[in-house]
């Protein structure tokens, strides 16, 4: 049974969201950092705040205590779930996706229902844990994906988006978000009740889960039970998952060659579409020296997935901090370029086969995902004593 919750939200006080706004942390670069900086009461000085550690971890603390002091931020008087939508524009189509922002169970009995996907990294975790000591708040949500067949969730979340939202925004990225507070007891009910028997499988944010289990096991905090999650059903229209393209500081053209039969492209756009196209699961595009489109010889994996093959063949002899990651591929290309080293472009692939794959083999690579757009922090925040 998926634990899902309501929780007393901590929100920003001004209904409008256009400069609070930022990415998760693991996605936000110097530049885009930076920017973001320069608006004083955007979340990144949560998320990401400026300097090294032990210092910005105790900055943060400082920031979140003044500003539930000053009015900035302040607290919802009901636990709610809270309503979102997201309307966005990805190749010149226009996509709307519409999810809950939750409270998800994070003890050992709640993690039996919860799917993640991708391993995780200590460093990232040792980061995130530190956060969470020094602040005691869920600042950033995970984003959960479920099955809803029967449509009741989705019928419960749209019920709660009626009427004038309590909070709007746009974020760097063009995303409009639009937030509706849902506490009416029926409506909780009814989608406490349609998510109950559901299996969650975590989009993003395996290392802020599992941090919080860790957190919830050597603490035993009031609170600390749960994560701050943002779900969306598998069937909403505006769900995408991009393919994360692999970029190597070392030449991978050689064991290309050995590993599959390679094709040159003319230039990107038809690379991609030979990749996208091609009905062999562990198809890729290699950009190093031009554009080549490879099939590998037939030796699957049982994933059925290319990220599970690209990682255990193609990428086995490049280290971690050999290896970056984008959705981008002309940023990939740019990239491999700049560095003197391989892009290698990663085959599309549905929710459903990811469902599959982490069922069939348990967890893929690290960055085997993409789901577009990321979900904004500094919709809501969750302190630790929310519920």
């Amino acid at each position: 049974m998926a634990d899902v919750r309501p929780f007393r939200g901590v929100r920003y006080s001004a209904p409008s969201l256009n400069s609070a706004l930022c990415p998760p942390y693991d996605v936000i670069g110097p530049e885009l950092a930076a920017a973001l900086r320069r608006r004083t009461a955007n979340a990144v000085h949560l998320e990401l705040p400026q300097g090294e550690p032990p210092a910005k971890y105790s900055r943060a603390a400082a920031l979140w205590r003044k500003w539930t002091v000053d009015g900035t931020l302040s607290r919802d008087p009901r636990p709610a779930f809270y309503a979102i939508e997201e309307r966005y524009v990805l190749n010149g189509k226009k996509y709307t996706r519409r999810g809950i922002l939750s409270a998800l169970g994070a003890t050992p009995r709640a993690a039996k229902s919860i799917i993640p996907h991708e391993r995780t990294l200590a460093k990232p975790k040792v980061d995130r844990l530190k956060m969470l000591d020094a602040v005691g708040v869920n600042i950033s949500p995970i984003f959960g994906v479920f099955a809803d067949p029967s449509g009741a969730a989705r019928r419960a979340i749209s019920a709660g988006m009626k009427g004038r939202p309590d909070a709007a925004g746009r974020s760097h990225a063009g995303v409009d978000y639009r937030l509706w507070v849902v506490d009416e007891p029926k409506l909780v009910a009814a989608i406490r009740k349609a998510l109950a028997p559901r299996s969650i499988l975590i989009a993003d944010g395996h290392h802020r889960y599992s941090v919080s289990r860790d957190h919830h096991a050597k603490t035993k905090g009031p609170g600390t039970d749960a994560v701050l999650t943002y779900l969306v059903p598998d069937e909403d229209k505006g769900l995408v998952v991009l393919p994360t393209h692999r970029i190597a500081k070392k030449s991978l053209l050689a064991r290309a060659a050995a590993l599959a039969s390679l094709k040159k492209a003319r230039n990107l756009k038809e690379l991609e579409r030979l990749v996208d196209g091609s009905r062999n699961p562990y198809a890729f595009g290699l950009i190093e020296k031009g554009f080549h489109f490879g099939e590998p010889k037939p030796r699957g994996c049982r994933s059925g997935l290319a990220v599970e093959w690209l990682g255990s063949q193609l990428l086995a002899g490049v280290k971690p901090d050999e290896m970056s990651y984008t959705p981008d591929a002309a940023l990939a290309a740019k990239k491999a370029k700049a560095i003197g080293g391989a892009a290698v472009l990663v085959k599309p692939f549905a929710v459903a086969q990811v469902r599959r794959a982490a069922k069939a083999v348990g967890l893929l690579p690290q960055k085997s995902t993409y789901f577009f757009p990321k979900i904004a922090t500094g919709l809501a925040f969750r302190p630790l004593d929310a519920e």
